[in-house]
């Protein structure tokens, strides 16, 4: 059977390769706070990014919020080697009627190339901004 590792606690898969609710639920009530760690996607990389690190938040503006308050730590990736990829954008539904109220948050972290690590070196802002959502 095969397996997936998490901070040292081994789950096991279902033959179509999900974690049972029960188990992961398990897992979840045990795991400790850590630091953020993503694995920045290469400089230039082309096609799809969904299996490299990153997080999608859908919901309102209020949920959305409540998750990156607990995410702060990525913000240390905007950074000169490393830049955070942001999106938000209203939800909509199959038939691209926006959905009222719903939104979409994607982040993910991405290596700067030489030029753009040289421009932030120069550039870097001497203080940090504060965005607000909703």
């Amino acid at each position: 059977m095969k397996k997936v590792t998490i901070q040292g606690k081994a789950l096991s898969l279902t033959p179509s390769g999900a974690v049972p609710k029960e188990s992961l639920i398990s897992l979840w009530a045990d795991l400790k706070p850590g630091k953020l760690k993503p694995e920045p996607i290469p400089y230039k990389h082309t096609g799809t990014t969904i299996d490299q690190d990153g997080i999608r938040i859908c919901g309102s503006p209020e949920f959305i919020g409540a998750v990156m308050e607990r995410l702060k730590d990525l913000l240390e990736y905007e950074a000169q080697n490393t830049r955070l990829g942001v999106a938000f954008s209203q939800l909509s539904d199959k038939s691209g009627k926006p959905i009222q109220g719903r939104f979409r948050c994607a982040i993910q972290v991405h290596e700067r190339g030489r030029n753009g690590a040289m421009v932030w070196g120069m550039f870097e802002p001497a203080e940090k901004k504060t965005i607000t959502i909703g």
